[in-house]
């Protein structure tokens, strides 16, 4: 019993650098060895979760920074492009992507440094704020995703005839976890929730990489 307890708490130490399929398992287990969940009831979860993470192709794990915070970087390399060519072609793509004007966004072609804080629709009513710190030197670039937090937005709805009024609600990734422990009417929102952040932010870096690596593509006309 204590080396499974050692294991368990091993696990829990690592939950910081990143939640997977093994951690949310690890946590249900803690709570069936301390007799908080009965037998029963674990069982049951136990094999609901794993019947869900199986017909949902994998635990969609969000990459984190030594603190457990959502953190995404990418590093580009583009051939023979210029540090000043690369900073401005940036600045171009987040006009055309986002509508981010120069007077909306921090930057500093010396030290090829452009910041700036967006938002963006994901799913199920579900948007995401997050900053975005691009370094730019010859040749290459970091594109890095942090401080993500979410809103949810609910319509208002009656209930019989109680009305019930519009609501806004501000999360973090941290509060999503963890999953296996919430009612199992809200595993697939969450996992989606999850997946459709990484898509996003794989997609977007893929986007900004395309943009400059095509960008005299585009002149011929």
């Amino acid at each position: 019993m204590k080396s499974i307890l050692f294991i368990l708490l091993m696990l829990f130490g690592t939950m910081v650098y990143g939640q997977s399929d093994s951690v949310e398992t690890a946590i249900l287990n803690t709570k069936y060895l301390s007799k908080e969940i009965l037998r029963y009831d674990y069982n049951k979860i136990l094999t609901s979760w794993g019947n869900t993470i199986k017909s949902f192709k994998g635990y969609p794990a969000i990459p984190v920074d030594k603190n457990g915070d959502p953190y995404y970087s990418f590093t580009n390399s583009y051939t023979d492009i210029e540090k000043e060519k690369l900073f401005k072609r940036t600045l171009e793509w987040l006009s055309v992507n986002y509508g981010l004007l120069p007077s909306y966004v921090y930057s500093d072609r010396e030290d090829g440094r452009i910041i700036f804080r967006n938002t963006i629709s994901l799913t199920d009513g579900n948007s995401c704020y997050y900053t975005c710190i691009i370094s730019i030197k010859d040749g290459k670039m970091l594109s890095e995703y942090l401080k993500l937090e979410y809103q949810k937005f609910s319509a208002g709805y009656y209930s019989g005839d109680t009305w019930n009024p519009e609501n806004t609600v501000t999360f973090t990734v941290k509060q999503i976890y963890p999953i296996i422990l919430k009612k199992e009417s809200k595993w697939i929102p969450n996992l989606n929730l999850l997946k459709a952040t990484n898509d996003f932010f794989n997609s977007d870096n893929m986007s900004l990489y395309d943009y400059i690596s095509n960008y005299n593509s585009s002149y011929q006309f």
